[in-house]
């Protein structure tokens, strides 16, 4: 893989590019001033959403690459899944060593022996609307925020590497994530699903021997730390691993910009399959209310 660090932009100087332009940028300064990079903790966060109960996605074994290994899953109160994030946190410190890259942690937390993982990705607002407060979303989009997501998880869990088909911003609060990021063009050398956002390579642990074309993929590498947000532009496949013993972020799922959509052919066959099963679903919706 050829990588290259991602481009540092100052709050005041960065705005999302067009078309193909666009490109992801780390804006350092961007959250330094929210009240989540301030006061958020373990104890904070108990008191503001303790009590919810959450869906908590689940795996056998270490979370590695964890949505392409989902078991059932389940609910539970936001409190009890923090106590199990704390416990496994403190379980996993020695493995947390400065230098330490994306293949070495996951090796380290693969040979640790996880019988079972888990990992919460929730709707910030039904959460705790004082959460919510706290993280207020960047003014980076004339279009319509759709999501505001809450992420939680310990040393190691990796979200496979993907793409989402609306730009995105991730804000560290808690700990340090790694970040892979190719663009739109390098789908072949990633061995992408077909009709999925997924991909099979894993840049974490390459395996050139499987995924030869992988050697050629070129793309950004780094590290997001507490107070600084990374830009995403659509269809830009990115794989995410936490490198502390824990970790929590915010993410914010602006609509499509039209051109920007237009301008990633990629994107086309997914976004179509997709708009032909909503169309599906809301004419079966219609088809019973009428009875």
């Amino acid at each position: 893989m050829d990588l290259h660090p991602v481009p540092r932009v100052p709050r005041g100087a960065f705005r999302p590019g067009l078309l193909l332009r666009d490109r992801p940028a780390i804006v350092p300064d961007c959250a330094l001033h929210w009240p989540a990079t301030k006061y958020w903790d373990s104890d904070y966060l108990r008191r503001a959403a303790g009590h919810r109960d959450v869906a908590v996605r689940e795996t056998d074994g270490p979370p590695r690459n964890i949505f392409q290994h989902l078991g059932p899953g389940g609910r539970v109160q936001f409190g009890q899944y923090l106590e199990w994030v704390l416990e496994t946190a403190e379980d996993l410190e020695d493995l947390v060593r400065p230098g330490l890259d994306p293949g070495a942690v996951t090796k380290a937390v693969c040979d640790s022996r996880f019988e079972r993982s888990y990992y919460l990705d929730a709707k910030l607002a039904a959460l705790s609307p004082v959460l919510l407060q706290d993280a207020p979303a960047p003014d980076w989009f004339r279009s319509e925020l759709v999501d505001t997501n809450f992420w939680c998880g310990v040393l190691g869990t990796s979200s496979g590497l993907h793409c989402d088909v609306t730009p995105n911003c991730n804000v560290q609060v808690i700990g340090e994530k790694s970040f892979f990021l190719f663009p739109p063009s390098q789908a072949r050398s990633l061995y992408k699903l077909p009709r999925v956002t997924h991909c099979r390579f894993d840049p974490n642990v390459p395996d050139y021997n499987a995924f030869p074309r992988a050697r050629r993929a070129v793309g950004f590498h780094s590290t997001l730390r507490p107070g600084e947000s990374l830009y995403i532009p659509a269809g830009w496949y990115h794989q995410v691993t936490v490198m502390s013993s824990w970790a929590v972020n915010v993410n914010f799922f602006w609509r499509r910009p039209l051109m920007q959509t237009a301008a990633r052919a990629e994107l086309w066959p997914l976004l179509l399959r997709r708009y032909r099963a909503g169309l599906r679903q809301r004419t079966h919706a219609r088809t019973e209310s009428r009875g």
